[in-house]
């Protein structure tokens, strides 16, 4: 039975900080969350749906590719919507995993979905979005690996396998925004040790990419990450 359902490549992001925002536009009597979340979907416009179907619930976004060969498109539209919604302020987390997954109208049978839930919940922690150890070992197995290596869109730290947003154009934007998030939820941090190591960790993240430029203050404190690539380039 398992065969007639096909394997996908499943991603599952959330929204961090969800509820609060909603609060916050409760107490205001504004929309400004609404508006950003709007804002940043709209990334998702410029994706080719033949190729790449996604489904945004409330602070869930699930995104899908049925061809395994296509991984290094998946992670750069991945890219795009965590650079999309840090730019109107969000932080996203999520999980990648490649299993069985069948979905017919309102009907959605998935072990990706579960599996890549598991992922985001148990190894994402901080964020960013991880890529479960099945994905990377498939592709291997299948030859599929160099133009994923090329791409330079997989990180790894303490042994876990996460998307690389940074690059050489972006990177002092990407510290603009990750900067302008902080210092607007700086004041509700305190005392609130697992939202301040989000912040922590994704500092520790700008400062280990190659790209960092040595003219920003920082330190570190958290283990060295390091892209995967091929070893022969």
């Amino acid at each position: 039975m398992s065969d007639a359902v096909p394997y996908v490549l499943a991603a599952l992001l959330d929204v961090l900080g969800y509820r609060d925002r909603l609060a916050r536009d409760r107490e205001s009597g504004r929309l400004d969350f609404k508006d950003a979340l709007q804002r940043a979907m709209q990334v998702l416009s410029n994706v080719n749906e033949a190729h790449y179907a996604y489904d945004a619930i409330s602070d869930t976004i699930i995104i899908t590719r049925t061809d395994d060969a296509d991984l290094a498109g998946l992670l750069a539209v991945l890219k795009d919507v965590h650079l999309a919604f840090l730019r109107e302020g969000m932080l996203v987390r999520g999980g990648l995993a490649y299993e069985h997954h069948f979905k017919s109208n309102n009907i959605t049978y998935s072990h990706a979905l579960a599996l890549a839930h598991q992922v985001e919940t148990d190894l994402a922690v901080y964020p960013r979005i991880v890529i479960d150890k099945n994905v990377i070992e498939t592709q291997k197995t299948k030859n599929l690996w160099m133009p994923v290596a090329k791409s330079r869109l997989i990180c790894e730290c303490n042994g876990v396998h996460f998307l690389n947003v940074l690059d050489d154009t972006n990177w002092y934007q990407v510290h603009a925004w990750a900067k302008k998030i902080y210092e607007r939820d700086r004041s509700s941090l305190a005392g609130k040790e697992k939202e301040f190591l989000k912040h922590a960790w994704f500092e520790n993240y700008l400062f280990s990419s190659r790209h960092a430029k040595p003219d920003a203050e920082h330190s570190r404190y958290l283990p060295p990450i390091t892209i995967m690539e091929d070893a022969s380039t």
